[in-house]
């Protein structure tokens, strides 16, 4: 599981836009809530992902727990920091194991109103 998070943050940082589309489950119910953004089911996700401008290339991970859940079912949360935000970024996903590997069903990003 964690090996699959690992590769979704480098395709995150390369803003590879056809493997992070890959990660989310190919799914009506997908859902990803962004900074100031939803999308509900995998086409709203990936044609958000079209137009989202890439994360700074120096976006860094400070924090991240995996929890499993059962044997296919886990959840991530995971602090961020980058050099154009002041504040803690967070992130949390809840990710399914499917026949083709590990999946973001649901994800949620934010930004701490205070300072890092």
């Amino acid at each position: 599981m964690r090996a699959a998070f690992e590769q979704y943050e480098q395709a995150l940082v390369r803003h590879d836009i056809e493997a992070l589309n890959g990660f989310f489950l190919a799914s009506g119910d997908a859902i990803r809530f962004g900074l100031a953004d939803q999308q509900y089911g995998i086409d709203a996700i990936a044609a958000w992902r079209r137009t989202a401008a890439a994360v700074h290339p120096q976006r860094r991970l400070l924090r991240t727990v995996v929890t499993l859940c059962s044997d296919d079912v886990a959840c991530v949360s995971a602090e961020f920091t980058d050099p154009d935000t002041p504040a803690l970024g967070r992130q949390t996903q809840t990710w399914v194991r499917t026949a083709a590997g590990w999946k973001i069903a649901v994800a949620h990003v934010s930004v701490s109103q205070s300072a890092r």
